[in-house]
């Protein structure tokens, strides 16, 4: 009898005192937000998980009734601080989170936190992330953490909110974002069967905990400590079996249910001093096990950040490394333990350390700078980036500092050939458009730009022709030469450097006065004579000549029209056959100045929206009847005070040289849209459609999508109606691009129509690629149609061609009967041309 009750005394000791007279809870509503395996809700709408396993179990012992609420983490939060809810499970705690909840003082859970991307993607640390797109949950620790990894490191991470772990990850299998930051529970178990993988990045040990509103439920609090305390302390109990169930990894020995009732019954008779000092010797087994396992992570942890991380005491002495540490300094871990800098490093970097380690312990705040270490053995510089922070405890007394030091060598060298690119030129060594762009900007800012100062553009003569005969490879070797000879020839203040592709350039500093004029002709002389000498190129003698525009910088008013005049005069000097020098002259500069102000007019036309819209009519004929008017093609007219009527032929390649399509864009369409009830009373049927021509720049242009399903939206009719005209020489550049674009707005329902078939480079790629209406004969072909054979048999082409694909035609220039009844016979049963009607202002086409 004595043996039994000893042995009922001992299991007596697994349970503390405080869970016999635990007051009873009747009811908590507890919120469920979708973790797994952590915290989860089962299909009859039951809690699991880890941590809800965890709850009931300790529910059941003390009579509580648990309602489940399903929520969004964010929004459980947010149901918890404002009291809607009494209890949290799952909940790691953060300064700002300690505000509105209370959670009770053992860890329910330790975990920490990975990154995750698909199976074979080269993320490998924490500078791998730069400019990539994160998913994180919103309001997790994870993006917390991560946002202050972006601040400290100075690291662009592009962070993603998502409502769960299960959403970022399938973002990631979708490739809308590269990675996501999840816990390792739900992560590694969700990546088991998936092409997906966890990188080297581990961050963020993290306990977590039942958490509830601020001040509220300490009784539950209470309950859930000791039933927490008393089932780690026993490596049998309930606690370690729900993790065995949910971690297989584990090896834990289920301890049966009958076991905790005799448990809960002896516990009345235990002796208190006995249970408590039983209780006492289990937790201190406990913590240091726990602290044990915690510390070996930890460990793990640290050394698999690509980053040296130590902590010094007060006496900057190394307290802690990490093995980054020990792989910079080529010595063993253990050896750092107890050093200075001094010991470690040598006598001017160590000043340099301790003046840092000194300011961070004096002044007890954050500092990040650059430092450099030099190899030992090999000499190489290394360029570090290190973040120290003092260590102050919770009684507010500094206990030392510790530091992150990252190598940022790689990085740096990479921004640095990053810059060099950006200003020179990769093939010469040149400066670039940038760097010249960069040079007039100083000279014109400093008011420099005197009579001695001149911009030349030099232009090497049919190079095109040149590169086709003899290979790329003789050309660049050429390219190379032509720019040493340039350079050679200028002397100290004088810069030398290619545009791109046939195009160098010089800013010259020579006395170009009037009475010491013939001085930088003869420099000038010098240099066509020099460049006039032959090349020679892998024993190939080449003979080359150029074309030269010169521009004095005194006559423009800042970099951008010096370029301009420049480029013009070496234009002006191709034209004239070449191999010659052009000076930026009086006439030169009258029709650039005239080029201006027409520019200068065109921006305040659009402006002051003085630039209209005119309609021509397109009609379609089946060869007996009236023709019948089944659209218009919307066209811009310009009439201004000064200028007069300006032709579309002037206007128009002028905004597209300067950058302006996109603004002419925006006043056709907002002209177009609110003309579309009067458009609808020209007609008596509703598949009328209204045409309007696309450039190039408008397609490329970044907005152009989200403004037509904005348009759309707001005038729905436009969907129906509304035909783009695109030309071939849009397509040349990308057609795999414009193709997909194209694709995306006709989905929205509006049309496409390619004008002036045939007279671009024509390809059959285009009509199986693009989602196409109707080919636009070219008014070249209509023009002869009646007496060229060659228009009408490339005519008769499109025609069959468009038939065989599905496709319309529409001729336009059509300006006599006979053509119309050739086309009609041929065909072609759309017209558009001044025969059938000139392009007039809407009100001259509406039937009321």
């Amino acid at each position: 009898m004595r043996r039994v009750l000893t042995f009922l005394i001992g299991l007596s000791l697994y349970v503390p005192a405080s869970d016999v007279f635990a007051d009873s809870v009747k009811h908590l509503k507890v919120g469920v937000y979708d973790n797994p395996p952590k915290l989860m809700l089962t299909e009859e709408g039951n809690i699991s998980g880890i941590l809800g396993d965890l709850l009931v179990q300790i529910s059941q012992q003390q009579d509580w009734q648990l309602t489940p609420v399903r929520c969004r983490f964010a929004d459980c939060l947010a149901l918890l601080e404002a009291g809607h809810i009494d209890i949290l499970p799952d909940v790691a705690m953060t300064p700002s989170r300690n505000q509105f909840i209370s959670t009770h003082s053992e860890p329910a859970l330790l975990s920490w936190s990975k990154i995750y991307t698909r199976s074979g993607a080269n993320i490998r640390d924490i500078f791998d992330l730069e400019n990539k797109r994160i998913a994180v949950v919103e309001d997790s620790v994870q993006q917390s953490y991560l946002t202050d990894i972006a601040t400290g490191f100075d690291t662009p991470l592009i962070l993603v909110p998502v409502e769960s772990f299960e959403k970022g990850f399938e973002q990631v299998l979708n490739a809308e974002v590269d990675a996501v930051a999840s816990n390792q529970f739900f992560g590694d178990n969700y990546v088991m069967d998936k092409a997906l993988d966890s990188t080297p990045i581990v961050f963020m040990p993290t306990e977590l905990y039942y958490a509830v509103p601020k001040g509220q439920h300490r009784d539950v609090l209470r309950v859930i400590d000791s039933r927490l305390k008393s089932l780690k302390a026993n490596s049998k109990s309930a606690y370690y079996q729900i993790l065995d169930q949910y971690a297989p990894t584990a090896s834990f020995i289920k301890l049966p249910n009958w076991i905790w009732y005799i448990i809960a019954a002896l516990l009345l008779s235990t002796v208190g001093f006995i249970i408590f000092n039983r209780m006492l010797t289990r937790r201190v087994a406990d913590k240091t096990r726990q602290l044990a396992v915690s510390e070996k992570r930890l460990e793990v942890i640290l050394n698999s950040v690509d980053g040296c991380i130590f902590i010094k005491d007060l006496d900057l002495k190394y307290q802690y490394a990490n093995q980054r540490c020990a792989d910079l300094l080529q010595i063993p871990v253990e050896q750092i333990y107890g050093c200075n800098d001094y010991e470690l490093f040598a006598e001017p970097l160590a000043d340099f350390l301790t003046e840092k380690d000194r300011h961070v312990l004096r002044t007890r705040k954050r500092l990040a700078y650059q430092e450099q270490h030099v190899d030992p053995k090999t000499g190489e510089e290394r360029l570090l980036w290190s973040v120290k922070v003092p260590l102050i405890g919770p009684d507010g007394h500094l206990n030392g500092l510790c530091g992150i030091a990252t190598d940022v060598s790689e990085y740096e060298a990479l921004k640095s050939q990053v810059n060099k690119l950006a200003k020179f030129d990769a093939l010469t060594n040149l400066g670039n458009r940038q760097t010249l762009i960069e040079h007039l900007s100083d000279r014109y800012s400093k008011h420099s730009s005197k009579s001695t100062d001149w911009l030349m553009f030099i232009d090497i003569d049919q190079f095109k022709t040149f590169n086709d005969r003899y290979g790329h490879d003789i050309g660049d070797q050429l390219l190379k030469q032509v720019g040493e000879r340039i350079r050679s020839h200028c002397r100290a203040g004088e810069f030398v450097g290619r545009l791109g592709a046939d195009e160098f350039y010089c800013l010259s500093q020579t006395l170009g006065h009037q009475s010491r004029l013939s001085g930088f002709d003869e420099w000038l002389n010098q240099l066509e004579v020099k460049l006039g000498a032959p090349f020679v190129v892998d024993d190939t003698q080449l003979f080359v000549s150029f074309s030269f525009g010169v521009v004095r910088l005194a006559d423009c008013k800042d970099y951008i029209e010096a370029m301009k005049a420049a480029d013009l005069s070496v234009q002006h000097a191709k034209v004239s056959g070449g191999a010659c020098i052009r000076f930026f002259n009086e006439d030169m500069q009258q029709e650039f100045n005239q080029r201006q102000l027409l520019l200068d007019a065109l921006k305040s036309a659009i402006t002051h929206e003085q630039l209209t819209l005119h309609y021509q009519p397109q009609y379609l004929h089946n060869g007996e009847g009236p023709a019948r008017c089944i659209g218009f093609e919307a066209l811009l007219r310009w009439y201004d005070d000064e200028h007069g009527q300006v032709s579309p032929a002037d206007f128009i390649p002028l905004a597209e040289s300067n950058g302006l399509m996109s603004q002419l864009h925006f006043v056709v369409m907002n002209q177009v849209m609110a003309d579309m009830d009067n458009l609808s009373t020209c007609f008596d049927h509703d598949d009328w459609i209204v045409a309007i021509n696309v450039s190039a720049s408008q397609l490329r242009a970044s907005d152009f999508l989200s403004d037509l399903k904005h348009r759309v939206a707001t005038e729905p009719r436009l969907a129906r109606h509304l035909e783009l005209e695109v030309t071939e020489s849009v397509l040349i550049e990308d057609i795999d691009g414009i193709a997909q674009l194209m694709r995306e707005i006709s989905s929205i329902g509006i049309q496409f129509a390619l004008d002036d078939f045939g007279t671009g480079y024509s390809s059959l790629i285009y009509l199986k690629l693009l989602p196409l209406r109707r080919l636009k004969i070219d008014q070249g072909f209509v023009k002869d149609l009646l007496s060229d054979r060659s228009d009408e048999a490339i005519v008769k082409t499109v025609i069959a061609l468009a038939d065989g694909l599905g496709l319309e035609t529409i001729a336009e220039g059509v300006e006599t009967k006979a053509q119309q009844q050739r086309l009609v016979a041929m065909g072609c049963k759309q017209l558009q041309g001044y025969y059938l009607g000139r392009p007039e202002p809407l009100a001259h086409w509406r039937k009321d």
